[in-house]
């Protein structure tokens, strides 16, 4: 398979791009930074996916290396923890510039793409967050960002089901990343606590439902957020 997935650099998205290589597919990456993966089967681009025209020229590139696109997974994001009433618009834009719009974005160019896959399906995939269900205080708009991008997901699953497209997206709980570690741990620890399976979630129990969302085994699942770790 060839698999677009954002934000390689580090965290989950580089877990996800290392597991996916070493599964034997062809995956092409992209972060605001240099690449950070060695591998003959890795294509990174470095860009701003909230610049439309830099993301529409990364797409360009990807449909002449490769000609098409089998899946295409949405995992850049950034949050912040606030107050609403103490976060200025500006960040609150920015949050949805890459969260909501840069994943809108991402889908129109790779549908042109994914329509030209030989495989009897294919596949959209976002990462999304308990922050969603659990309605977290301090994180109105990271939450409202991913809340929306559900609700992309959903639409978007029916308006691509003619071009066997199928769209889906993943809640992840507190994951040991980048984002969580500016967290109080105090905090992380709450998080955990309201899980059914009260331990931290690592990027090893993402790529196997990561594996089956984008591959041929889900072929009857769309338009769903599937939850990770257990939601109470």
């Amino acid at each position: 398979m060839k698999i677009l997935i954002t934000g390689t650099r580090t965290g989950i998205g580089k877990a996800l791009a290392e597991h996916l290589l070493g599964a034997g597919h062809e995956v092409v990456g992209c972060s605001r930074k240099p690449g950070s993966i060695e591998h003959p089967g890795y294509q990174h681009h470095r860009l701003d996916l909230t610049d439309t025209r830099e993301l529409k020229a990364m797409f360009r590139e990807v449909r002449h290396a490769h000609g098409y696109l089998d899946a295409l997974v949405n995992n850049a994001g950034t949050s912040i923890m606030n107050h609403f009433m103490l976060t200025p618009e500006e960040s609150t834009r920015r949050i949805f510039d890459l969260n909501f719009f840069a994943v809108l974005n991402c889908c129109r160019e790779a549908v042109k793409l994914l329509r030209h896959s030989p495989q009897p399906t294919t596949a959209v995939l976002t990462v999304s967050t308990v922050a969603v269900p659990w309605a977290l205080d301090g994180h109105l708009a990271y939450s409202a960002s991913k809340a929306a991008v559900e609700q992309l997901m959903r639409v978007m699953s029916k308006e691509l089901a003619d071009y066997r497209i199928r769209v889906n997206a993943l809640g992840l709980p507190p994951v040991g990343t980048v984002l969580t570690r500016t967290v109080p741990p105090e905090r992380i620890e709450g998080l955990v606590a309201r899980q059914t399976i009260k331990r931290l979630c690592t990027p090893a129990d993402i790529v196997g439902p990561v594996d089956f969302l984008i591959g041929p085994q889900s072929g009857f699942v769309t338009g769903e957020t599937i939850f990770l770790g257990g939601v109470n």
